[in-house]
């Protein structure tokens, strides 16, 4: 397999601040992990940290993630965004949107985000976002952007736990991806809606992520620690909370938690 190249990544044409400076390295426990001791010692936004392997790589809720070398992208990027801590969590709904956005690229069609944090293809899951957030006094330091994308990994490498509900873009496009533009795209979609998030707010991101949202319509249930929440799910609100219908009329905003789609009885 073909190993990621740092120079064609700070070389792309259509390259911007997202990726510069890029650390890129052989193997480490997490690049959320390197991303958060860079950003602490003062690393600008934009910076990025790629590696082709993770020896303790972490989804959300403390969850390991798969990360083999060689043969999938594992990213973190830092930001600072001059906002209320409160409106960080928005920042995961733009990344699924920017994955998504550049994962169509290869599989057109067929990509879709399930809240608040999965981006799957034909349903099935080809990657993660974890954000961190750390605080200065009453404001933001730094959000760290954790994303791990399934490339060229084959469905028999797959954790036998997860295989029926994960997929790579190998599997799905029967071919080879080179990972180093999976990685110029993830750089350019990110760039592309952050700044919009930034100029114009939540309410010019949410459109770009509702139609990829394999929620929307159907009847869910959603649990979080002990609470379980069901309805239909019905849309985003301003700050990226899912919006529960409970009963006709009746919205519940749920913040956190797994969501999954309830069969038709």
């Amino acid at each position: 397999m073909t190993s990621l190249s740092g120079e064609t990544l700070r070389n792309t044409p259509a390259g911007g601040r997202f990726g510069r400076p890029l650390h890129l390295f052989g193997s480490v426990e997490s690049t959320n992990l390197e991303a958060l001791k860079l950003a602490a010692a003062g690393a600008p936004e934009g910076t990025a940290i790629i590696a082709e392997e993770q020896t303790a790589g972490r989804g959300r809720l403390n969850r390991t993630w798969q990360s083999p070398p060689g043969c999938n992208l594992y990213l973190s990027l830092i930001l600072r965004p001059a906002v209320e801590p409160a409106a960080a969590p928005q920042l995961t709904i733009m990344a699924g949107a920017a994955v998504a956005k550049a994962l169509t690229r290869w599989c057109p069609g067929i990509v879709g985000i399930k809240w608040p944090n999965d981006v799957l293809i034909r349903d099935r899951k080809v990657c993660g976002i974890l954000t961190e957030l750390r605080l200065s006094g009453e404001g933001i330091s730094s959000v760290i952007v954790g994303i791990g994308v399934n490339v060229n990994i084959r469905r028999e490498e797959l954790d036998p736990a997860f295989r029926d509900a994960a997929t790579s873009l190998l599997e799905e496009t029967g071919t080879e991806t080179d990972r180093t533009a999976v990685a110029a795209a993830l750089l350019e979609e990110l760039e592309s809606l952050y700044d919009l998030w930034i100029r114009e707010g939540f309410d010019a991101v949410r459109p770009q992520w509702l139609p990829y949202s394999v929620l929307t319509g159907k009847r869910i249930r959603v649990a979080f620690q002990d609470e379980v929440e069901e309805g239909m799910a019905v849309g985003l609100d301003a700050d990226g909370a899912l919006l529960l219908e409970k009963s006709p009329g009746a919205l519940r905003r749920v913040l956190a938690g797994d969501a999954t789609i309830l069969k038709e009885s």
